[in-house]
Order: C-alpha cells, then structure tokens, then sequence
C-alpha cells in the first residue's frame, strides 16, 4: 500500500498539471489565443483569474506563456487591473505578473500596465521561466528584473480579439458596452443569478463592497436593475428578457452562460498543485499525505469546498487524497 501510494502520487502530479495545462489551453484559445484547441464549455470566461492562474502554471508550457503574452498585447485594454491586483493577494505568482506587466508597459499603447509595477523592486535573476528550457544566447532584461531568466520574447502577432458571439465571452461583451470597470462584472453576475447581495457580489466579484453597492445604486436609478428586501439584506435582480438581445450564441434555450467562482477555483487548484509538488511527501504514508492535503484544504473557500470538494463520509488516508484529485479532475475535465 504504501509503495502503490507513492507512485501514485507521482502519476498524479504528471496527470494533474498535464489536466490543467490543457484547460487553460482551452480557456485561452476560447477568447483568441492563438492555438488548435476549441470547447464547448458554457461558463463564462473570467480573464483576470485566468491570468493568474497561467502565472503559475505557465512555467511548464513556454509556447502557451508566450501566447497568452501575444494576447495580451493585442488585448490588454480589456483587462481590468484594479480587479487584476486585487485577485493577486490571494493567487498566482506576483513576480511573473510583473514580469508580463513590464513587457506590455515597454509599449506605448499598454502603459497603463506600469501601475502593476509601482512597488516592485529589481531582483537577480536567480531561476529559469521555463524549468528545463536553459537560456542559450541573451536573457530578457524585463524579466530577468522580475528574478526570472528566459529567452528573447518573440510575440507571432497571431492572436485575436475575443469572439463576441462565444458564450464564454459575455464578460468581453459587457466590458465593451459598460466600460472596464465593475458594471461589467455586477451585469454578468446578475444575468446568470436570481439575484445577488451587495456583499455577497463584492466578495465573489473581487471588488470593495462600497464599490459594488454604489455600482448597484446609481444602475437601479436606470429602471432596468430591480432591488428589494429580504429581511435585513436589500438584494438586487434584473429581467433576463429584457436583455436577451445579448445572446448571440448557440447554447440550448439561448441562455446565458453559467458564473463561476473562477478566483475560488484556481487559487484551490494552484493549493493542490502545492501539495502534489513536495517532493518529500513522496515516500510518506498515506495518512501523513492526506493530513497535509487537509491542512491545505482547510485554508481555501469553505463555500467552494462545499459546493465542489466530494470525498466519501469518513474518507481517509489514499481514499481522502485520490477523492479530492477526483473532485479536481471534474472541475477541470
């Protein structure tokens, strides 16, 4: 048993990140980064925590962190990054962040990006972008800053602005018509909810909740945004119908794409990778691998691990840890 765990935990490290990797591939190619893979998925897309998510997992896939760094050049000024700071503090990794940000403030029509850096301080470049991909020839400076060391960048100038009539992209869609800012954000949430709290809104949108209560104020003065109470909560609701002429896609009943928590998700997500990625827990028994596992588990959103975590009553040992792979395997299958 003992044996049959630790080459399972090495399997599952391989087939964990080769599943994320292609999800993200999925998720990036959906909103036109350039690459042969397509999806059916009917959630919506949400960039900022997609981002973040490829800050970690990029370094083990150069020709997507390299694509998704073309894309960004192409389509930066659809990202918000008062939202992309504030999703920072809880996941990716901030130096590599910084690292795309200098790439994208070095040009003129991506400047804004600098605010990204106003903190950060010049740091050796101590570890490889690309673990097993050596630097032969000329570092990039910008990166090197950042303490990572990587080729020359080369943007293929191949990617594409995100395909309005996706369903993944409404979020693209709404930022177009309501400006990068947090009316796209409270629209997408209501579209796909009965309704919403204030602080219920701000916490899972990732914004201050007198931002979001503002935002929701001065959009009820329009008549078209609803508000009423239940007990103590004054909670808000739109008539989907009235909005129907923004389904422009093809999905059953022309409905609206389903919100994720996607900031929830792949901060647990990058918490598994953690755990698969010690490699002295490799030889441990089961038991003392699931104890981490737990304690890992035990940081992350209670709400997600409600809603999305689905281990067996009294799960232990191997059957808690292959569980919680499984939940995983799902959520991003």
């Amino acid at each position: 048993m003992h044996l049959a765990m630790q080459i399972s935990l090495i399997e599952s490290r391989e087939r964990f990140r080769e599943l994320v990797l292609d999800f993200l591939w999925r998720q990036w190619s959906a909103l036109g980064v350039a690459g042969s893979t397509r999806g059916n998925d009917v959630w919506l897309i949400d960039p900022e925590a997609l981002l973040l998510a490829t800050t970690t997992f990029g370094h083990y896939e150069p020709r997507l962190f390299d694509e998704v760094l073309d894309w960004l050049n192409t389509n930066s000024q659809a990202i918000n990054l008062q939202r992309l700071k504030n999703l920072a503090e809880g996941s990716g990794q901030r130096s590599v962040l910084n690292g795309i940000a200098a790439h994208l403030a070095s040009r003129t029509s991506n400047g804004k990006w600098r605010t990204l850096l106003r903190n950060s301080k010049p740091a050796p470049a101590t570890e490889l972008l690309f673990p097993g991909v050596p630097v032969t020839g000329p570092a990039d400076d910008l990166f090197a800053q950042q303490g990572w060391q990587r080729g020359p960048v080369k943007l293929r100038q191949l990617s594409q602005n995100p395909d309005p009539n996706q369903v993944t992209n409404l979020l693209f869609k709404l930022r177009s018509l309501f400006g990068v800012q947090a009316r796209a954000e409270v629209m997408a949430f209501l579209l796909s909810h009965e309704s919403g709290h204030p602080a219920e809104m701000a916490k899972r949108l990732a914004y201050f909740p007198r931002t979001i209560q503002s935002t929701l104020n001065d959009m009820e003065r329009s008549g078209h945004i609803l508000s009423g109470r239940s007990g103590r909560e004054k909670r808000f609701w739109l008539r989907r119908d009235e909005w129907r002429f923004l389904v422009t896609w093809r999905v059953p009943k022309g409905e609206f794409p389903i919100w994720i928590d996607w900031a929830s998700r792949f901060a647990a997500t990058e918490a598994v990778w953690k755990f698969l990625s010690q490699v002295e827990l490799e030889p441990a028994p089961a038991a003392v691998q699931a104890i981490e596992l737990r304690t890992i588990m035990e940081k992350l959103s209670p709400q997600f691990l409600r809603e999305n975590i689905q281990s067996p009553p009294g799960a232990s040992g191997g059957e808690f840890v292959a569980s919680v792979l499984e939940s995983f395997h799902k959520l991003l299958g």
